[in-house]
């Protein structure tokens, strides 16, 4: 299996939100899924699809637990809110949902999860964005790990550098976590949060990271962060934005394939005159053709779009 590279805009990586590890673990693999250069728009575009085997193989467990993880995270994911905070402007904070579907099919044996219509500007199209490997994240055993890993990663990234002293105050990090209501003790929010990400971080990302606490009583932490030498991160700031590249099966390049394999059989057939089209049919499915050949694939066709050139390929037994 390929890596899975995940694209996040700042925006969403210091958002409020609280995830379980297994509903993180389940986001992210989605999101890496995707194609962030698509506009995100469309239903289509911010579906995926995946099978149980596919995601008990990339997270290293068996097809049963896999079964199980993906029907609780998806079954507590649909009440799951995200908290974006404006500091300027009129609208002071945005609150929405993270999945509008969640599809189990019994016969495939896969998984479908349709984005929330608000998550496009999060995702795809990214101007100022974070970057990073799945591969780096998903054996962590802590939720809030996740949470630190991208807004330590968003810092390095917006600084341009591997390697810096972060400030927070105690305050603002329970804030982003969603924690202000626990750990009033800085010895219990270093036991039972900071240590526990210290250990994530350093055992299993490519983040080297210490934590320091300043005041008296303790007011701010310093979060003293490094990302492995071997990235050149002021070389990945550089470039530009670039499609995800998966051999896993998500479902928009399977569909996009499906149809235009059944749309140029189609057309050949009718030019052989082995089938008849009616002139809104021909007029039709010539138009998918012209516009695909100029785009290179079907991200760009609407609802509707999909569904007629569906139909027309069904009634000749195209797909």
């Amino acid at each position: 299996m390929s890596e899975l590279i995940v694209y996040k805009a700042n925006e969403l990586a210091v958002s409020r939100y609280d995830l379980t590890e297994q509903e993180t673990k389940l986001i992210l693999y989605c999101i890496g899924c995707i194609n962030p250069s698509l506009s995100g728009m469309t239903t289509q575009e911010r579906t995926v699809e995946f099978g149980y085997q596919d995601y008990a193989k990339y997270m290293g467990i068996s097809n049963d637990l896999a079964y199980k993880n993906l029907i609780n995270s998806t079954r507590d994911l649909m009440n799951r809110s995200i908290e974006l905070i404006y500091p300027v402007g009129d609208v002071e904070r945005r609150i929405f949902n993270w999945a509008g579907l969640v599809e189990f099919n019994r016969k495939t044996q896969r998984v479908k999860i349709v984005f929330n219509e608000h998550l496009p500007p999060l995702l795809y199209q990214l101007k100022q964005f974070i970057k990073y490997n799945l591969e780096h994240v998903k054996s962590f055993k802590n939720k809030y790990s996740m949470r630190v890993y991208e807004w330590l990663l968003k810092e390095l990234t917006q600084r341009k550098t591997n390697k810096a002293n972060i400030k927070i105050s105690i305050e603002d990090f329970k804030f982003m976590l969603m924690l202000e209501n626990n750990y009033h003790e800085y010895k219990l929010l270093n036991h039972w949060v900071l240590k526990p990400i210290s250990k994530d971080l350093n055992t299993y990302s490519n983040m080297k990271l210490t934590i320091e606490k300043q005041g008296r009583p303790a007011d701010t932490l310093i979060f003293q962060v490094e990302l492995d030498k071997q990235i050149d991160l002021v070389t990945e700031l550089a470039k530009d934005l670039e499609p995800a590249q998966q051999e896993i099966r998500c479902s928009v390049t399977a569909l996009s394939e499906r149809l235009h394999d059944g749309l140029k059989k189609t057309l050949h057939d009718a030019l052989t005159a082995h089938i008849q089209l009616t002139a809104f049919e021909a007029k039709f499915l010539s138009d998918m053709q012209s516009k695909y050949d100029l785009n290179g694939s079907f991200s760009w066709l609407s609802e509707k779009q999909r569904m007629t050139l569906e139909k027309i390929l069904a009634k000749f037994g195209r797909i």
